[in-house]
């Protein structure tokens, strides 16, 4: 029975629920997902990453022309074929595309483009192109809200990370969560679990079935941190490679969830862009690879596919401050080992510009598509808005 008095006498309870780890126990979950449930793992490069200097356009002269302090000199960069190639900073990348784990899509991006990141993330989030439509609500969180069942308290989408939850993971009636780092669950694990009541009310059952339940699941990860190999396979010593950790681990354990996404700062380049982007792409491809490494010797590899993009490219010509400044399309990246490897779209002109930038190539709607429809088995109109052709990314 569901009263004022009781809800407020478990408010002490329910005040702790943001940093229990109810999606990591299986018992505390009404949840239909099976272990075998494909899982995405979306990373934002936030800021704007300088796809020119990405996917290098080596073989056309123009290139040289519009990056004169900037360009990646031509007998550094690693080939992908007779016309593209990468930084020597993606070299971990390169290796993921030589072993047939990397999609490049280049030219990726929306009609009638905008250089605000604010705007523009919006766009890319929600998967709508007008503000009306910017009600808080991604297309991630709306493919999640399909697929919702009642009773069921597993997040459908964790953001791992210290900002706020990015808008596309949000729905109506899904349930994401913000999870920092490990912390959190160590300091869970090391409190007793509360007795489960004998009562006839039912919000108290429920709320301290599910805290007990968490209790435990933090346990168990704790736990799994204590014997995990002492390499920790791996990883590199990034930010985003410990958050890609962290979510790797996570899905050992099975809880259900499966959208996680994960932010990587920095890439809005205005002034001395070479060093900084060189060691973002570092990063960026080493936390990668490691990923997939260990998702591989955890006999997941199959499961999981990454998805890599950014709110919009960088211009095609450098400006006075050894940087560049907004652009508009930029390249996409899917990953893991069940991609359709290759590059899968039409790289953009550096002869055709508009108002000095890169035309997009491919509506960043129908990678999109393709990843609903054909990874996650879910239909794809109404999280998108509308029909959008589905590039064939998954293999």
């Amino acid at each position: 029975m569901l009263n004022r008095r009781s809800f407020l006498n478990q408010s002490s309870l329910l005040s702790l629920s943001p940093f229990i780890p109810a999606f990591l126990s299986q018992t505390a979950s009404a949840s239909a997902a099976q272990k075998d449930d494909r899982i995405l793992v979306v990373i934002q490069l936030d800021g704007g990453n300088d796809g020119l200097n990405t996917v290098i356009p080596f073989a056309d002269e123009n290139y040289s022309k519009y990056r004169n302090k900037l360009r990646i000199e031509k007998n550094d960069i690693i080939r992908l074929n007779d016309s593209l190639g990468f930084p020597p900073a993606m070299q971990a990348a390169a290796e993921l595309f030589d072993d047939n784990q990397l999609a490049i899509i280049p030219g990726a991006g929306y009609p009638n483009p905008n250089r605000s990141h604010f705007r523009s993330m919006a766009i890319w989030h929600s998967a709508r192109l007008q503000s009306a439509e910017h009600t808080g609500q991604g297309w991630l969180g709306r493919a999640c809200d399909q697929r919702k069942q009642p009773g069921n308290i597993t997040p459908d989408a964790v953001f791992v990370g210290d900002s706020n939850i990015p808008a596309a993971i949000i729905g109506r009636r899904s349930n994401p969560i913000a999870l920092n780092d490990e912390r959190e669950l160590m300091l869970a694990s090391k409190f007793t679990a509360p007795d489960n009541p004998v009562t006839e009310d039912d919000l108290q059952n429920f709320v301290q079935r599910s805290v007990s339940a968490s209790y435990g699941a933090a346990k168990q990860f704790a736990a799994s941190a204590k014997n995990r190999p002492s390499d920790d396979s791996n990883y590199p010593n990034y930010r985003l490679a410990r958050r890609l950790n962290l979510i790797a681990r996570v899905i050992r354990l099975g809880g259900g969830t499966r959208i996680f996404y994960v932010s990587q700062p920095g890439y809005d380049t205005h002034s001395a862009q070479k060093f900084s982007h060189e060691r973002l792409l570092t990063e960026f491809s080493r936390s990668l690879k490691a990923f997939l490494m260990d998702l591989k010797q955890a006999g997941l590899s199959d499961r999981v596919l990454v998805m890599a993009f950014s709110e919009f490219g960088r211009r095609v010509q450098e400006n006075a401050s050894a940087g560049t400044d907004h652009g508009t399309s930029g390249p996409v990246y899917v990953a893991g080992e069940s991609v359709r490897s290759g590059i899968l779209s039409d790289y953009p002109s550096l002869v055709d510009l508009e108002d000095g930038d890169l035309k997009s190539t491919i509506d960043f709607r129908c990678i999109y598509s393709s990843l609903l429809t054909s990874w996650l088995n879910i239909d794809a109109t109404a999280p998108l808005g509308g029909n959008f052709k589905p590039l064939k990314v998954v293999a």
